[in-house]
Parts: structure tokens; sequence; C-alpha cells
């Protein structure tokens, strides 16, 4: 009867993602969106939220459970964030090798850039970008060790004289990926180059 109902009103229901609680047609309930830590820091990229419990659950449950509404949820939320910033001339996301592609089946950090590029009627890269080698899995690592491991890792043949070109992930932590990115992108002719991201990982101390 109560689905019914609600169906009647145009609202299926949907329970919150995080509590399990009545959330009307959200993925996250109202009560549970309040609490959620945003990042309030300026400094290496505009994010949504601090990766924190239990930001953490729902990237990993769009990440590594392919949950897309979990992903769409996420993605509008950077949309709303970065929704003051300066405009940039295009979108790109962190590539993955083809077989992490094969093995994951998307990439999260694409879905997120189309569904913020859709939202501001910007132009997303999907294609042009590559990741010129494997690398092993950067959880674990500490900075130096990430850089390393992303020296070099990036392609990119896109013309990009004179652009302002946003870099749109899921996790920021140490910048070692964007760093690595942007330097390809700077060497097609990136004037600018920022990070737009759903959660960034505090820094120690303040978890």
């Amino acid at each position: 009867m109560q689905l019914l109902k609600n169906a009647a009103h145009g609202v299926l229901r949907q329970d919150c993602m995080l509590c399990g609680g009545w959330s009307e047609a959200a993925v996250v309930c109202s009560t549970c969106h309040r609490s959620l830590a945003r990042w309030e820091g300026g400094e290496g990229a505009v994010a949504a939220f601090e990766y924190r419990f239990p930001v953490d659950r729902l990237v990993q449950r769009f990440k590594f459970a392919g949950d897309l509404a979990a992903g769409r949820w996420l993605a509008l939320q950077l949309s709303e964030r970065v929704a003051g910033q300066p405009r940039p001339d295009l979108l790109v996301a962190p590539p993955l090798t083809p077989a992490r592609l094969v093995a994951r089946g998307f990439n999260q950090a694409l879905e997120i850039g189309k569904v913020v590029a859709r939202r501001h009627g910007l132009h997303c890269a999907l294609s042009g970008i590559e990741r010129t080698r494997e690398t092993p899995p950067q959880h674990g690592l500490g900075r130096r060790a990430r850089r390393r491991n992303l020296k070099d890792a990036f392609r990119c043949d896109l013309r990009l004289e004179g652009m302002r070109v946003a870099v749109v992930d899921d996790v920021f932590t140490t910048g070692a990926t964007v760093e690595s990115l942007a330097r390809s992108l700077r060497r097609s002719g990136a004037a600018d180059v920022v990070v737009w991201t759903v959660a960034r990982t505090p820094a120690p101390g303040r978890a």
C-alpha cells in the first residue's frame, strides 16, 4: 500500500545508503547528508567532502561494487561544489590501463566527470589521454613512492593550447596522480590545470 501511495505521488521508496532509513527518492537521506564532513580547505584541489567515514563507504561502493547510483549521487555533490569555480575549457579524468578497465568494468573518475560536464554544459574528454604502463595500486604507498610509481605514467594526444583544464577524480590523497597527469596536459599546451574531486583525504591528525 505504501509503495502504491508513493507511486501515486511520483516517488518510489529509496532506502538511504548510509543509515538504511527512509530517504524518499534520494540516495542519501537529508539527515545523513547534513552530517557529512565537507572539505573546507582551499589548497591543492576543490573537493566536496573529506574522505572519511561514511563518505569513504559510498566511494568504495561505487568504485569497487559498481553501484552507479552511489556514483551519480557523489558526482552531483561535486557538481554543486564547483558551481562557483572559474569555468574550465575541458574536463578530463585520470585514465585506467586497459587491463584495469576490463577488471573494473568502468572508469569511476570518467563517470563522475561526465555527470559534472552535463550539469555545467562542459565538454568531458572521452579519449586522447591514456596510461602508458600498468602501475601498482597506490593504496598503502607514501607520497614519494606514489610519485615514483606514477612518473611519466600518462600520455596526452589532445591539443590543449591555452586551455584551462579541470582534472576530475574520485579521491585526492597525496596528489601524485593528478600531478603526473597535469604534467602531461601542460606538455600538450594546457595553460592552467585545476583539480575537482569528490573527496579529499584529511591531513594526519584531522581524521
